[in-house]
């Protein structure tokens, strides 16, 4: 399975070499393609190469013989899809399709720019934090007793 992993990761390495901004970074246990910070590519551990795609491609890939939706656990991972294995040594077909998930990841830009973060204040330097230890104040005791 290992040589298969890295065969499939040669593959994506040689077609996305002339592609602008492309990364390659580890992400779930796999070798994932990167534009300008948005996922376009992956080798799945199962050896096969998976590709996000935008809604209206999707239906047209999905319906070629050998494509599977990605699948975790029981859920369908909407926007993946697994290309078929025929594409594994067909360069051409899977460069076109390479091709667009790539130019789709170039327009949806990373997710980080995508969503404002869940803090709503603003974000501070470690510098400009001071923190000032209380002090423990101590009440007067009161006597239950009359004097």
């Amino acid at each position: 399975m290992r040589t298969l992993l890295l065969e499939l990761r040669s593959r994506l390495d040689d077609l996305t070499a002339d592609l602008p901004q492309v990364t390659v970074r580890r992400m779930f246990g796999c070798d994932a393609f990167l534009a300008r910070g948005a996922i376009f590519a992956m080798v799945w551990r199962e050896g096969r190469i998976g590709l996000r795609l935008p809604d209206e491609l999707l239906p047209e890939l999905r319906a070629l013989p050998g494509a599977d939706s990605w699948r975790h656990r029981d859920m369908v991972v909407r926007q993946w899809v697994l290309v078929p294995e025929s594409f594994h040594d067909d360069s051409d077909r899977l460069a076109s399709w390479v091709r667009k998930a790539h130019a789709a990841a170039v327009d949806r830009g990373p997710a980080s720019h995508r969503r404002p973060s869940r803090s709503a204040a603003p974000s501070r330097s470690p510098s400009a934090k001071k923190t000032v230890p209380r002090r423990r104040t101590r009440r007067p005791r009161q006597s239950s007793r009359n004097v």
